[in-house]
């Protein structure tokens, strides 16, 4: 059980750091100076706030790019890794369908059994949670994602469109983690996402002038 532990908490480090350095290659490519930090849970990249409104990347397409360059590198890792797989003569496994979408590991042992498991954790971790991290949910990158569009289309109401479409989106995320994926962790993080989302927007709507 130790074993398995360890493995999973490499997997999950490299994985963030592929998608942390995502989100700083792509502020780079605006201009920005970004820096990284790590922490238990995950990680944030983050650029001299005095720098916005100075670059493109302050646009919202700049914006969009610099989100989802995060999910992007991990898509990257794991294609790279499945072209690996591929290429050494084994085979992949791709299952969609019910009732996680999509899962992607290793069909047969590669090597060891602990190698066999860290390639299957590093698919795991970017392609599934690569695509959960683009639900239109704050603070994930779809949230950000989403509140760049929709401000775009009705800087009125975009910020309030948006906190409606992530508290919606968190709420169906709580109940599919609770009901089809019996997992309790999701349930509790996408209903807590989905009621800080809440907050915000009544304290957005409160404060804003009419």
């Amino acid at each position: 059980m130790v074993i398995p532990m360890l493995i999973w908490t490499v997997a999950f480090f490299v994985s963030i750091l592929f998608h942390e350095l995502g989100h700083a290659i792509a502020m780079r490519a605006y201009g920005f100076h970004p820096w990284i930090a790590l922490y238990g849970l995950g990680g944030v990249t983050s650029r001299d706030a005095a720098q916005f409104g100075r670059s493109k990347g302050s646009e919202p397409l700049g914006q969009v790019l610099i989100s989802f360059a995060g999910p992007g590198a991990g898509f990257l890792l794991a294609a790279i890794l499945s072209g690996a797989i591929v290429l050494s003569g084994h085979e992949i496994m791709v299952l969609v369908g019910f009732p996680y979408g999509i899962m992607v590991a290793p069909a047969e042992m590669i090597g060891s059994l602990h190698f066999t498991r860290l390639i299957g954790y590093l698919l795991v971790i970017n392609i599934l949670w690569g695509l959960v991290n683009l639900l239109p949910v704050y603070p994930l990158d779809g949230g950000h994602i989403a509140r760049e569009i929709l401000v775009a289309i009705n800087p009125r109401e975009g910020i309030r469109q948006s906190l409606g479409l992530s508290i919606f989106t968190g709420i169906a995320m709580a109940v599919i983690g609770l009901i089809l994926w019996k997992s309790l962790w999701v349930a509790l993080l996408f209903g807590y996402l989905a009621y800080m989302s809440y907050v915000t927007l009544q304290a957005y709507t409160n404060r804003r002038p009419w």
